[in-house]
């Protein structure tokens, strides 16, 4: 019996030494601004708003960058259910909408661009705010946003943050 209770013990202790043990890290991702410059420079050739630069996993989730580029304004609001985007704004200016609500919503796969389900809809209400280059808009998953209007193209790092199911 004591041998027993002495095993017992000592899984658990190497079990409790096996949770407070440091996880392994997940590596640095590196993106020069010769990469991302490129994503653009293709972006704007192909006319295309939303190309996937990197994506990894680290611990929690996912993490994903990417390059938008926008020549117009959105005519419907956007919700991304699990996904959080930080947007840097690199060049243009135009008015953005977050908040309100999403009138007739449509579910929406964006996950080839490391978004999630999402879903769009009309815009209704929200908060409008000029964005201009330097600017740092964080949209937190389920949050209605759009351009509503641009001056001009626009185009913004936007950094993803997809939590682990």
């Amino acid at each position: 019996m004591l041998t027993f209770a002495a095993a017992a013990l000592t899984i658990g202790l190497h079990a409790a030494a096996a949770d407070s043990a440091p996880q392994a890290q997940a590596p640095a991702v590196f993106i020069p601004r010769e990469q991302h410059e490129a994503v653009l420079k293709e972006s704007i050739a192909k006319n295309a708003v939303d190309t996937p630069i990197k994506v990894t996993e680290i611990p929690g989730g996912k993490a994903a960058v990417a390059m938008l580029y926008r020549s117009k304004a959105e005519a419907s609001a956007l919700i991304h259910n699990d996904v959080t985007e930080t947007y840097y704004i690199l060049s243009g200016s135009g008015t953005m909408v977050t908040g309100g609500s999403l009138g007739t919503p449509k579910p929406t796969d964006l996950t080839r661009v490391n978004a999630g389900m999402s879903q769009t809809g009309t815009r209704i209400g929200g908060e409008s705010r000029k964005v201009k280059p330097g600017d740092i808009i964080i949209i937190p998953a389920g949050l209605p946003h759009s351009f509503s209007e641009l001056d001009g193209p626009i185009s913004y790092l936007v950094y993803r943050f997809e939590p682990a199911k």
